[in-house]
């Protein structure tokens, strides 16, 4: 049978003493001192971070300014591009150049009362043409409101 060794735990008297838990006061001066600086460069480290990150986000807020300024500009151009397109002189020149559509010489406007649609013949009621191709193209423009078909591409 092996039996195992015993130690025997050293005498206190053998035990070498302990420093005392007091560390030196100038190295406790010299580790407050080295925190305090660290402590101050991470709160000049966070300053100018934040510094920099509004300087970035002011020179990102004008460039969108300037951006929308660019595009309202140019929304006001093609308004007035489509104001231009969109006047009768224009849409006269392309009927008669592009679409080959002539001015009607004299037109006839009809109107029936309630009590004529259903038992009498219609009396037509001629107006007079008026001075200007352009008006009598707006006063026939109500025939034709509403009837435009989307054509397919």
């Amino acid at each position: 049978m092996v039996v195992a060794e015993q130690r025997l735990l050293p005498i206190e008297s053998e035990i070498r003493p302990r420093p005392a838990t007091g560390a030196n006061p100038s190295v406790r001066k010299c580790a407050v001192l080295t925190l305090a600086i660290l402590a101050g460069f991470v709160l000049v480290m966070l300053y100018t971070y934040q510094t920099t990150r509004i300087i970035t986000l002011g020179y990102q807020a004008e460039k969108l300014q300037s951006g929308i300024n660019d595009l309202q500009t140019e929304n006001n151009q093609m308004e007035l591009e489509i104001a231009k397109l969109q006047t009768p002189e224009r849409v006269e020149q392309i009927a008669t150049t592009k679409l080959g559509m002539q001015e009607p010489q004299d037109f006839m406007v009809v109107s029936f009362s309630p009590g004529q649609v259903s038992s009498q013949e219609p009396q037509p009621e001629t107006k007079a043409p008026s001075s200007s191709w352009s008006t009598r193209l707006l006063a026939a423009m109500p025939k034709f409101i509403g009837r435009a078909e989307a054509s397919p591409r």
